[in-house]
């Protein structure tokens, strides 16, 4: 995809300039045609990439869209002025596409269907929701605060992470650098003086000498490594969490974050007036665990069939007796919201505590191996020196 800047002349005979993002600039032509544009100049901008930043801005748009609906505003009005305040080219195609829909009679949920990567199902499902009941607001903002809680949990656990991936970058290449130009130094000066290396030396000159001559099979078994899981990548998550549950502390943390995922959905759904079995049904979607996800699916099928919502959380394994008893306490007393929105926030919390402590125990072990490995190194490269008087006097 591309971006294009392009000046136009609408229906109206003005001229409008704006950019636009397209698959080519024959594709951005056709596409200003069918806004009742025409094109005068159409020049390319620069290649689109959908980062981070694009994929977070669903926060704002969200409070936005919340702030004016609640001011009265109705929803196409509301789309209007974003338009008009707004700056990320990709989300101006968005709002642009979606109030051409809303004025050809189309609904804002159908429209955002099309960019799944954005909007996910979710999403949409809370969309259609407040566009049958008309409460735009609540929805809107529930929305928001589901994308914030997800980009603050995601920023959490990337900064306990942060330290152990400096840690093997770091240790990586000054391991590199030692193999590659300190190594083979020693060589020189042994072969000039007719002796031989230590073994422990030359066995890591003989390693760096195999990394510079056939750095390029590394570098393709890496490539295709790499294409092999983007190409099989669904197969590659499944292999990964069936061997991640042999590990204990793994197996809890992946067993507390599906909780978390479950919980969250069903919370933002129930508040935004999904039936129950509609509530559960996009919860167990958003579930990617294969052994967690057939669990989530039974307890819907459980409860459309006419099941109570805690019997059949307590015949899954997944779910916890705490969970299962409050469940049971939510249906006795009518309270059903409060209690998910409960354990939505104890098993969030839990979750990254978890996380935070499984990081911190992990670095110790990255530390002693670093160490062990540099220090490895360090001796095959003191070694030579330690020897280098006997060398140089014939000894």
């Amino acid at each position: 995809m591309f971006i294009y800047s392009y000046i136009a002349l609408s229906k109206n005979n003005t001229i409008i300039k704006d950019v636009i993002i397209s698959k080519s600039k024959n594709c951005a032509f056709i596409e200003l045609l069918n806004l009742e544009q025409t094109p005068i100049k159409i020049t390319f901008k620069s290649v689109f990439f959908l980062d981070r930043k694009n994929i977070d801005y669903r926060i704002h748009f969200f409070h936005q869209l919340s702030a004016l609906s609640s001011s009265g505003i109705n929803i196409l009005q509301s789309l209007y002025i974003l338009q008009n305040n707004n700056h990320p080219p990709f989300w101006k195609m968005i709002i642009k596409l979606a109030i051409d829909d809303l004025k050809k009679g189309g609904s804002l949920a159908n429209n955002f269907k099309r960019t799944p990567t954005i909007f996910t199902p979710t999403i949409v499902s809370l969309v259609e929701v407040a566009e049958k009941i008309g409460q735009y607001e609540k929805n809107f903002k529930i929305i928001a605060e589901m994308l914030k809680h997800h980009q603050q949990t995601k920023k959490k656990i990337l900064q306990s992470l942060r330290y152990p991936i400096i840690l093997i970058l770091l240790s990586a290449v000054l391991i590199l650098l030692m193999l590659i130009y300190v190594l083979p130094q020693f060589e020189t000066i042994y072969q000039s003086f007719g002796h031989d290396l230590p073994f422990m030396t030359s066995l890591l000159i003989y390693v760096s000498k195999w990394l510079s001559e056939y750095v390029i099979y590394p570098l393709l078994a890496i490539s295709l490594l790499s294409f092999s899981l983007f190409r099989y990548k669904q197969k590659f998550i499944i292999c990964t969490i069936k061997f991640l549950n042999y590990i204990p502390a793994f197996r809890n943390l992946t067993r507390e974050y599906n909780l978390t995922l479950y919980f969250s959905m069903l919370s933002s759904t129930l508040q935004a007036g999904l039936p129950l079995t509609e509530c559960l049904k996009c919860a167990a979607n958003t579930i990617v665990h294969p052994f967690y996800k057939q669990a989530c699916l039974v307890i819907q099928h459980s409860v459309v069939k006419g099941g109570s919502l805690s019997t059949a959380m307590k015949e899954q394994s997944f779910f916890p007796s705490m969970a299962c008893q409050l469940i049971a306490v939510a249906e006795e007393s009518g309270q059903l919201i409060h209690f998910v929105q409960y354990l939505f926030a104890h098993f969030s919390e839990d979750f990254i505590f978890r996380t935070e402590t499984l990081l911190k125990r992990i670095e110790p072990i990255l530390l002693i191996s670093m160490a062990f490995l540099v220090g490895g190194i360090m001796v095959a490269m003191y070694l030579p020196i330690f020897n280098l008087g006997n060398v140089i006097t014939g000894i």
